[in-house]
């Protein structure tokens, strides 16, 4: 597979948007979802800034791509973005978990 070095025509490039828009809808409803999901309580205050990594791959899909290569990275980035917004308050929950077990034996 051979790689194009040179940039879209910009009207190639506009078509990104939808995926930027998908993914900044989709972030904030995973970390809702994830929220609604988990077992532990409702994320406290200063847990909630933990949330600026997800969202942040998630910004960088605004990132106009201008070969292939970026397009798939953005896309990975923004995937990677929602996935860790669902999951962040389960990983809170187990490594809350982990201290407590560990600091109660």
């Amino acid at each position: 597979m051979t790689t194009n070095p040179m940039p879209r025509p910009p009207y190639e490039r506009r078509q990104w948007l939808a995926v930027a828009v998908l993914f900044t809808v989709l972030a904030p409803a995973a970390a809702w979802l994830g929220r609604a999901l988990s077992y532990g309580p409702g994320v406290p205050g200063p847990y909630a800034l933990f949330y600026v990594v997800p969202f942040a791959l998630v910004a960088a899909t605004w990132i106009p791509p201008r070969t292939d290569a970026q397009r798939r990275r953005r896309f990975a980035l923004g995937s990677a973005g929602c996935l860790m917004a669902f999951f962040y308050p389960n990983a809170l929950l187990v490594v809350w978990l982990f201290l407590w077990a560990l600091t109660a034996g």
